[in-house]
Parts: structure tokens; C-alpha cells; sequence
């Protein structure tokens, strides 16, 4: 029995792609797939970056059939918190005011997925300025845990833990100041790296 994109790890879904086995595009378009589904559900994601991941992901393909090498992330779908600098997306950090906060550039850690060939797919939700243990806020909303609707998903990257744990991006790109990658990583069953 084979896997959905959605349902394989990163590592899984970079050796596909490397090796032709999956397209970038269609790991994306499974992806997206899934968003659809879920996302409504649990509010995990507050911005899909559909067109954008599935043009990037046509690139890395084309670079692929040319004999570049895709990097070691190739094609695998990961979410942004909110408060984490990218060109093309507010950064809200949950907070209405900041609705129009638009950075100049991207941030070290998006530029260096990027350059792995990894795919942003969306945004994580978060409580404003991460100041609370529930990802909640007047922006976007709260966040559902996905196992326990009745429960959350604790905070701060608590958008990105659960867009992982339902196979919404096969990475969450979050900080840390104090647990909060691990929390919600734990509430969600998901593992953390800080």
C-alpha cells in the first residue's frame, strides 16, 4: 500500500522527489488537497499559499528535469508562524494592528528552506506576540487541537504543530523562547527541534 504525499515524512517526501518517484508539484497539489479538508476543521493555517507553492514547485520540478540538484529538502511542504519574516506574507504575529506588516525581507531560517528546496505552503497560526500558551487570537482565532477538539493545542507555534500532525505541511517553521515549539509539539504528537 502506498502513501499519500500528505501522509509521508519529510524525509520520505525529499528522497520521492530526488529520485522522480513524486513530482514537486504533485506533493504540493496533495498538500493543498489536504488544507481543504482539514484546515477548515482545526484552523491551523491562516493563509495558503497555494499559487505560490504550486509555481515554486513547478520550478523545482523543471530543475530537477534539467539535472539540478533539487537540495536536500526537495519539495517538501512547510508552514511559516506568523511571526517569522517572509517577502510575500504579513507578518501579523496574530495581532490585528499588524495586519499590513509587510517585511523587506525574508528571514534567515525561510531563506535557508528555500535554498534547501523546501515548499512554504502556508502560515501558522499563533496567540499574539506568542504571549499566551493558547493559540488564540482576534486575528485569525483559536486553533483546535486535532486529537481532542475540546482541547488546545497549546502555544506559541501551535498553528504549525497541528498543521503537521494532520499532514497540512510535512514541516512547521516556528521559535522557541519558552516551549513554545515543544508544547504544542507534545499536545499534538509531533516532535520538536529547537
Amino acid at each position: 500500500m502506498s502513501l499519500e504525499p500528505w501522509e509521508m515524512s519529510a524525509g520520505e517526501i525529499a528522497e520521492a522527489v530526488r529520485t522522480g518517484s513524486l513530482t514537486a508539484t504533485a506533493v504540493v497539489e496533495a498538500h493543498l488537497r489536504r488544507i481543504d479538508e482539514i484546515n477548515p476543521r482545526v484552523n491551523a493555517l491562516t493563509v495558503v499559499f497555494a499559487e505560490r507553492a504550486l509555481a515554486l514547485a513547478a520550478d523545482l520540478d523543471r530543475r530537477i528535469a534539467a539535472g539540478e540538484d533539487p537540495g536536500p529538502l526537495a519539495g517538501v511542504p512547510f508552514s511559516v508562524k506568523e511571526n517569522i519574516d517572509m517577502t510575500w506574507s504579513p507578518t501579523t504575529e496574530g495581532a490585528t494592528f499588524l495586519q499590513g506588516n509587510q517585511p523587506a525581507d525574508d528571514a534567515t531560517a525561510v531563506r535557508r528552506m528555500l535554498a534547501a528546496g523546501a515548499i512554504p505552503i502556508g502560515r501558522g497560526n499563533m496567540p499574539d506576540f506568542g504571549l499566551r500558551w493558547d493559540t488564540d487570537n482576534d486575528l485569525f482565532g483559536r486553533t483546535l487541537n486535532p486529537w481532542v477538539r475540546s482541547l488546545v493545542p497549546e502555544g506559541s507555534s501551535g498553528g504549525d504543530a497541528v498543521a503537521v500532525a494532520t499532514g497540512m505541511a510535512a514541516i512547521g517553521l516556528g521559535n522557541d523562547y519558552g516551549g513554545s515549539l515543544r508544547l504544542p509539539a507534545n499536545a499534538a504528537g509531533v516532535t520538536a527541534l529547537r
